[in-house]
């Protein structure tokens, strides 16, 4: 039964890790690992708009797998934006170079919303998904992704006055189109699916349990071992909450919380927790000697202990890190926990 399993999965090691199957040596992908810090990326962007890159199924593809083929990460993840159900709800997105908005969300826009169209307003991401996949070697997985609610009503809102009746309105609004958007990258042949939810970090515990655990509960049970989430910097009250969703596959931890002592004590698999901001250092050889370091204390943890990892980051990629740095660590975590 094990065998005719693994014949299903792509990337042997991150499906080790998304089962807590024991291994020495973890998976490995970034948040942001297609992006501007990428020379491959930045000639892209020498032809292209964002909006193209995010839009033109073949361009996205192509900055999809650009980071696969030069630094052979385990798992690619779709190249998008968490912005453009937005941009649906007629808020009219632009890029330049940053998310603008050229129109504020509005209650209008709300009591208007219907959810009919955007399916087909959406389907690049479902065309660029068949594409990757297609492309991508079957050694590798693939990841797709979405926002979260309070994270999206962050972004809508930040030229608008505090409004809570907004807020109310627009919630569940935000998560109808985002429960959809993951049931249509879910059409695909994926792995998991990230909510990246930056701001429900800057929630309160109260609120947390209120305005995010419902819709994880929803979706997770909704689609059972397939969903990751993630908030920045999350707390020990948070990750708590988070733990007692039986479905939910695989969290984020940022540098505030020690992975090896968390992963024995949970169902979830847990991803990080280098910091990005190490990661962006100008000295390769300084970057060298901190990597040692880090491993050396990962190694203090038996692979038992490890069973769930995914190295990674905590938070995306910085625009300033240098691709030799990103080199050494891919290549000392394989070589040094082998």
């Amino acid at each position: 039964m094990e065998l005719e399993i693994l014949q299903n999965t792509y990337n042997k090691n991150f499906f080790n890790a998304l089962n807590k199957v024991e291994q020495k040596i973890p998976p490995i992908w970034f948040m942001r690992q297609a992006g501007r810090y990428h020379q491959h990326y930045r000639k892209l962007k020498e032809k292209y708009s964002f909006e193209q890159l995010c839009k033109e199924p073949e361009l996205a593809c192509e900055v999809t797998l650009g980071p696969i083929v030069e630094f052979d990460f385990d798992a690619a993840i779709l190249f998008s934006d968490i912005l453009f159900p937005l941009d649906y709800l007629g808020m009219s997105l632009k890029f330049n170079p940053g998310p603008i908005f050229e129109k504020n969300l509005s209650s209008k826009m709300i009591s208007e919303f219907n959810i009919d169209e955007f399916e087909s307003f959406i389907d690049f991401q479902n065309i660029s998904l068949k594409h990757i996949r297609n492309e991508l070697s079957n050694d590798k997985s693939l990841i797709g992704f979405t926002g979260g609610p309070v994270t999206l009503y962050h972004f809508a809102t930040r030229n608008n006055p505090v409004s809570q009746t907004l807020f109310q309105q627009t919630l569940p609004v935000l998560e109808m189109l985002i429960q959809k958007n993951i049931q249509i990258q879910l059409q695909n042949d994926i792995d998991l699916l990230m909510i990246f939810d930056t701001e429900a970090n800057k929630l309160n515990d109260k609120d947390f349990d209120e305005f995010v655990i419902p819709f994880l509960v929803k979706i997770s049970n909704s689609y059972p071992n397939k969903i990751g989430y993630f908030t920045k910097e999350i707390s020990q009250t948070k990750f708590n909450k988070l733990q007692n969703l039986k479905n939910l596959k695989l969290t984020v931890l940022g540098t505030n919380l020690e992975v090896f002592t968390e992963l024995p004590k949970t169902h979830l698999s847990l991803q990080g927790n280098f910091s990005n901001d190490l990661l962006a250092m100008e000295d390769t050889k300084s970057f060298s000697d901190y990597i040692d370091k880090y491993i050396e204390k990962c190694l203090q943890s038996e692979p038992s202990h490890r069973s769930g990892w995914i190295a990674s980051l905590d938070h995306g990629v910085k625009k300033t890190t240098p691709e030799a740095n990103v080199h050494l660590f891919i290549e000392k975590i394989r070589t040094k926990l082998s």
